[in-house]
């Protein structure tokens, strides 16, 4: 978690950097329910406005509750789409991406739906309450369209020269492992850190063939200096032999087998 927390820290990214992270990375716990809180009061402001709008008067529990109804669960899909992807190394299909669209929809609309019936209330005709979450839906599909040209943008990153890529192979064998930070690389030898502009998919190609193992999609490890693969309550961990502990993704599970 600090690990992640350290990853998408202003303070040590450039704005396009950040919105990369933003874009791409998991948002851990300290910064997700924040940014649920906004966006449930900003869903309800446009609840309030819309009645204000059609002659209605609302109230802010009340839009607040249609907000966690209506708006909340297209966040949870944003996060739960990136979770996948990053996990994955892939973008999620069309097909599941759809599924998951229309499942969410359907989910929002129940939910509304269950409330009102709860409430006393009568819920609104089917095709308003599609209508007024266009928004939210419209939001969900920007931010991913936006998230895959980033992750796009960051793959086709080539090294600013060749000699990047024989400077990589000539350290090969005093590397401990490789963390990617958005389109550069930090190489973690004997006790420095060394960046490089090149993706994390160049360098596996560059240095798998090296005695190197992809174990997440944000690490690369020398293989020679794993001492340990450590199964934990929030995952497998690699332990290295100078005592660093570094995630492994669900995805890379299959490169795990016959390390430490």
């Amino acid at each position: 978690m600090l690990e992640r927390l350290e990853a998408i820290s202003p303070c040590r990214m450039s704005a396009a950097s950040l919105r990369a992270d933003m874009l791409l990375r998991p948002l851990p716990m300290p910064w997700l329910l924040p940014l649920a809180g906004v966006v449930l009061v900003a869903g309800a402001a446009y609840c309030l406005g819309y009645e204000g709008l059609s002659g209605g008067a609302g109230a802010w529990p009340g839009s607040l509750v249609w907000s966690a109804c209506a708006v909340l669960p297209w966040l949870g899909v944003f996060e739960l789409v990136k979770r996948a992807e990053w996990d994955r190394g892939r973008p999620v299909g069309a097909a599941p991406l759809a599924a998951l669209l229309v499942a969410t929809g359907a989910l929002s609309i129940g939910l509304e739906m269950l409330v009102d019936a709860l409430g006393g209330g009568r819920s609104a005709p089917l095709g308003l309450l599609l209508m007024r979450r266009l928004p939210a839906i419209a939001a969900t599909l920007m931010l991913l369209l936006l998230a895959r040209r980033e992750r796009r943008s960051g793959e086709a990153a080539a090294p600013e020269t060749a000699d990047e890529a024989e400077s990589l192979r000539g350290q090969a064998a005093a590397i401990r492992w490789i963390k990617a930070a958005d389109n550069y690389l930090e190489l973690h030898l004997d006790g420095r850190v060394r960046t490089m502009r090149m993706t994390m998919r160049e360098a596996a190609a560059i240095l798998e063939p090296l005695g190197f193992v992809r174990i997440h999609r944000s690490f690369l490890v020398n293989r020679a200096q794993v001492e340990s693969v450590v199964r934990g309550g929030k995952g497998l961990t690699v332990r290295t032999r100078d005592g660093d502990r570094l995630p492994a993704g669900r995805a890379f599970g299959g490169n795990l087998r016959g390390l430490g």
